[in-house]
């Protein structure tokens, strides 16, 4: 007779066992799920990525001018990032541009339609830098202490 609650239980847990197993979703609604079929995923896998670039950006803008700003006080701006000892991630178009008292680092990303600009210019008594994120679309100009139009600075300081 002790064996019977045993059994009992046992059958009750294979029908919950059957009951799940037929009522289960298929393997292909789950395999269509795990491959970001859903648009919800992939707008969050893109999210993700751009802020993921914006992080890697940051800190390469940021060692940009600290680069610059120490350069400067040996005489001149570094031509080129490797002058720097920096490198770019490879799924970045880079442009360093050197004129007379200041230098930009432009980061135009191959995805995405963000680009950023890291700037610093001496203007006869100091040093200062600016950090901008705008769009990509286009040429685009900054005027002496400012962002572009339109773009947001991300970074706006004297040392």
């Amino acid at each position: 007779m002790s064996s019977l609650p045993t059994l009992a239980s046992a059958v009750v847990l294979a029908g919950f066992g059957l009951a799940a197993m037929v009522s289960a979703p298929s393997s292909q609604g789950l395999q269509s799920a795990w491959n970001g079929a859903d648009p919800d995923y992939s707008r969050l896998d893109e999210r993700d990525a751009t802020l993921h670039q914006r992080r890697r950006v940051e800190e390469l803008l940021a060692a940009f001018t600290k680069g610059q700003l120490t350069r400067h006080y040996w005489g001149h701006f570094a031509p080129t990032l490797a002058d720097l000892g920096l490198t770019a991630d490879p799924s970045l178009d880079v442009r360093v541009e050197n004129a007379e008292g200041a230098t930009r680092l432009w980061l135009t990303p191959q995805r995405g339609a963000e680009a950023y600009l890291a700037q610093v210019s001496f203007n006869g008594e100091k040093l200062e830098r600016l950090h901008c994120r705008g769009t990509s679309v286009g040429e685009v100009e900054p005027k002496a202490g400012q962002c572009p139009p339109s773009w947001k600075p991300l970074l706006k300081t004297s040392p």
